[in-house]
């Protein structure tokens, strides 16, 4: 597996609507998104502007493919449920595709949507969750940082699975990657 990590808007979405990406900058060289969450981010200007700027610097890069390639036809196939019976969106789709292809971490928080994907074709999925754990192990942050950028989040009408930081990490105590 490479350390190549591609992200869902769900998944980034939660540390950029905050304006908070320093956790992400700590933990991973550089990060990946396909260009179909790239249009998703463009839709919101501020959210746009932020991605755009790790793209600047360089920590984010901004993936497509071919459309007249194995990479295009499997997404496409994704997207249209004929490989897990479930139609799922562009993003998720095309990030699937994406670390498939290059034995890659898929970051999703939409376990509905990814999950049948995820057993089908073996690949690592992190969540927002598992990225505040392994950074609370690493001591990036503490668990009252953890709970506080939860509760922003949350504030942000991102959907995560528990109340808190702290719930989450009692269930899942250990790193994911």
């Amino acid at each position: 597996m490479s350390d190549d990590v591609f992200y869902d808007t769900d998944c980034l979405s939660c540390f950029v609507s905050i304006g908070d990406v320093l956790i992400l900058k700590e933990l991973f060289k550089k990060i990946f998104i396909p260009y179909e969450v790239y249009r998703e981010f463009s839709r919101v200007y501020i959210l746009k502007e932020r991605i755009d700027e790790m793209v600047s610097e360089g920590f984010l890069e901004v993936v497509d493919f071919d459309i007249e390639s194995k990479t295009y036809d499997f997404f496409t196939e994704l997207r249209n449920g004929k490989l897990t019976g479930r139609m799922i969106g562009n993003g998720e789709a095309a990030a699937i595709a994406l670390a498939v292809e290059n034995n890659g971490i898929l970051a999703s928080n939409n376990t509905k949507d990814v999950i049948e994907a995820v057993n089908i074709y073996g690949i690592t999925r992190i969540r927002t969750g598992d990225i505040l754990v392994k950074a609370f192990n690493l001591g990036i942050i503490t668990r009252k940082e953890g709970d506080e950028i939860w509760r922003k989040m949350l504030n942000q009408k991102r959907f995560l699975t528990e109340k808190s930081f702290s719930k989450y990490l009692k269930k899942h105590p250990d790193n994911k990657f």
